[in-house]
């Protein structure tokens, strides 16, 4: 066999991960049987010796792949879903440092690929605005996501410990995020948490899912909420989400009894044509406004604010409200 092989070295961005992710990551081509049986075979190699799968790599470690031209072919990127796709937009970048970056998305953007493959996506835009570095595997990433139609502030990983400290600090609940949602009705109390745990519906495949407040068994879910403004019969919230559930601050208002203005799931129908046809709100009136945070590298405070959209800014002039301030 001929022993002259690709050699990478492992740096801090892809220190800490599995063998076999990595090797997965480098041969994006590769099935994973395939990535098996190179480290059994001895194809791929960790400091010239055979590597088990879930062994974890350091940083200074070589990985060497002996797979001549073959390696060309397992590296190169995976074949398109569709033969044409749009280009993501420019984004608007709230906060980058050499580890993290903040960017504000705007409604009606997917955050990962969706069925089709064929939209534009905020991580496909992402990797545009941050290349990832030639001889690494890692490539940035996002470290959570917002629903589709839900514009604000997302955050993501521009180097290893980077994405692996923010999704750290999302697991233990130590990023604090706050939502404005325009509501209808206006509620008796100025401010209150919602303590009700969420049930997630089963759904057709293909189908958008959907949460319910459930029983004492199911996840709990917590959300602080305050009304900063309000106008005729409509209110402006910051929501507070202290879990992390799907779809939890748009159930958690409608269990309120005062549910998100545009929101074609949770919300109230003929109040939803009515703002469509009135105020020109196509899309439920939630906006992810601020993140705050320990920086998970440096341990700075930080807070990252989005500002409304002007779509959203237009339908609070109609109602009646004016400047927001959270």
């Amino acid at each position: 066999m001929n022993r002259a092989g690709d050699t990478l070295d492992i740096g801090p961005d892809d220190a800490g991960q599995r063998v076999d992710r990595f090797v997965r990551k480098v041969l994006s081509r590769a099935t994973l049987p395939l990535v098996y049986k190179l480290l059994r075979t001895k194809q791929v190699v960790v400091n010239g010796r055979k590597a088990r799968p879930e062994d974890r790599l350091a940083p200074g470690d070589a990985v060497t792949f002996f797979l001549g031209a073959r390696m060309a072919d397992l590296r190169g990127a995976p074949e398109p879903r569709r033969a044409r796709r749009a280009a993501p937009p420019a984004l608007a970048v709230l906060h980058r440092d050499e580890h993290i970056a903040a960017l504000d998305k705007p409604a009606r953007l997917l955050v990962h690929e969706g069925a089709a493959g064929d939209e534009p996506t905020l991580q496909q835009a992402l990797l545009a605005a941050f290349p990832a570095r030639r001889g690494h595997a890692f490539r940035p990433a996002l470290a959570h996501r917002l629903d589709r139609d839900t514009s604000g502030v997302v955050l993501a990983g521009l180097s290893g410990p980077g994405l692996r400290g923010l999704e750290d600090l999302f697991r233990r609940r130590k990023i604090r995020k706050t939502y404005l949602a325009l509501v209808v009705g206006v509620p008796a109390e100025r401010e209150g948490t919602i303590d009700a745990p969420l049930k997630r519906q089963e759904v057709p495949k293909g189908d958008r899912p959907k949460v319910f407040v459930g029983g004492r068994k199911d996840p709990a879910a917590r959300t602080d909420w305050r009304v900063l403004s309000a106008a005729g019969s409509y209110a402006l919230l910051e929501a507070r989400p202290r879990t992390g559930r799907t779809h939890q601050v748009r159930a958690h208002l409608k269990h309120l009894g005062h549910p998100i203005l545009g929101d074609p799931t949770y919300g109230d129908r003929r109040r939803n044509e009515e703002a469509r046809g009135r105020y020109g709100l196509w899309r439920p009136f939630l906006h992810a406004a601020a993140v705050e945070f320990e920086h998970p590298v440096t341990g700075v405070l930080l807070r990252v604010e989005a500002p409304l959209p002007a779509e959203l800014r237009r339908v609070l002039e109609a109602v009646g409200m004016g400047p927001v301030r959270t």
